[in-house]
């Protein structure tokens, strides 16, 4: 009998996920990592007294605080966008699951994603393709996992859609309550939450040409592409452009000032590198739930940067959000968005 560790939160998926292994004839070993100080360990005990089976909790309050809320503020900071899910995928749950199967012997790892994994015969090796639900698949927040993992992980959900294991879960018990919200550490709005880490000064919204068209409430509160919520009367709608924290200004700008025919990236990840590509068809995603934009060329800077040229413009690609590469279903790979030259 083969022996997976599943990370288990307690929701809806990875208690179906569970329930899926166990099923297959698995010995699954529950691992609650907690990353939160407050979190309700007595909701995840009662999820798996339903699968008869134990939970583990593993208490990495403090590698989280470290590796992905010092990171999200440490971004808003800076005028980027972060994408907190992505890096604790690869930073905090998918690796330290990794490094259990080690420790406990273990053969395999699991999460309750949707998206798949499968063997690529192309590429002859294990690779994550997406989940078969395009609204709800997961696939994107797997782009900065390290890809040797790949070869160890079980993806029991990437074959069903949410409806589907939601109904089953709950036919077999489970007390689904609904959703858990999109950042598991923010209760409400973000910018609450950043209030006591960033100063809130008032600054200047300026258009590309430098005129001044109004006042903001401090530059971390705006995201690129942003429109709603500016506060300024003007002729023509505006949107977020840029934002230059060193100068506490906002720039805004037109919708088309947002339109980008081409993305530059760095801090990649390649599960498949591009020289081994070929003649592939090539997209990216550059931010979940946003369309898949068909790639032209791609352009090795210098500093790790890349150049990525689109045959269709993007909307607002943000600095700091992650780009996933992909070939049609396939994930090759990912990094994060930055400016032109920068890094």
């Amino acid at each position: 009998m083969k022996r997976v560790i599943l990370g288990f939160s307690g929701g809806v998926d990875s208690f179906y996920s569970a329930y899926l292994l166990k099923k297959e004839g698995y010995e699954v070993l529950l691992v609650y990592l907690k990353l939160l100080p407050d979190a309700d360990t007595e909701r995840v005990r009662r999820a798996a007294q339903l699968l008869n089976l134990k939970v583990t909790v593993i208490d990495l309050t403090e590698e989280f605080r470290k590796t992905v809320i010092d990171y999200f503020i440490s971004y808003y900071r800076r005028g980027l966008t972060p994408n907190p899910c992505a890096v604790c995928n690869r930073e905090v749950k998918l690796k330290y699951l990794y490094r259990l199967k080690r420790e406990l012997s273990a053969d395999l790892i699991a999460t309750g994603h949707y998206a798949r994994v499968g063997f690529s015969e192309k590429f002859r090796r294990n690779l994550i393709y997406r989940g078969l639900e395009k609204g709800k698949e997961q696939s994107y927040f797997l782009a900065l996992v390290e890809r040797e993992i790949f070869d160890y992980l079980l993806l029991p959900l990437g074959e069903l859609t949410k409806r589907e294991v939601v109904e089953r879960a709950k036919s077999i018990g489970f007390p689904y309550a609904g959703e858990s919200q999109d950042i598991c550490f923010i209760e409400g709005d973000y910018t609450e939450f950043l209030k006591p880490f960033i100063k809130a000064s008032p600054g200047l919204f300026k258009l590309e040409d430098g005129t001044v068209v109004g006042k903001h409430r401090g530059y971390f509160r705006y995201t690129v592409g942003q429109r709603r919520g500016l506060g300024i009367s003007y002729k023509h709608p505006l949107y977020v452009v840029e934002i230059k924290p060193e100068e506490n200004i906002v720039v805004v700008g037109p919708k088309q000032s947002l339109l980008k025919d081409e993305v530059f990236v760095w801090k990649t990840n390649w599960h498949v590198e591009p020289r081994e590509w070929g003649k592939i068809p090539v997209q990216v995603q550059i931010r979940y739930r946003a369309k898949p934009t068909e790639v032209v060329g791609v352009e090795y800077l210098k500093n790790g940067i890349y150049r990525v040229k689109l045959a269709a413009k993007v909307d607002a690609p943000a600095p700091g959000q992650v780009c996933a590469f992909y070939s049609n279903d396939l994930l090759l790979g990912g990094g994060e968005i930055t400016k032109e030259g920068a890094g």
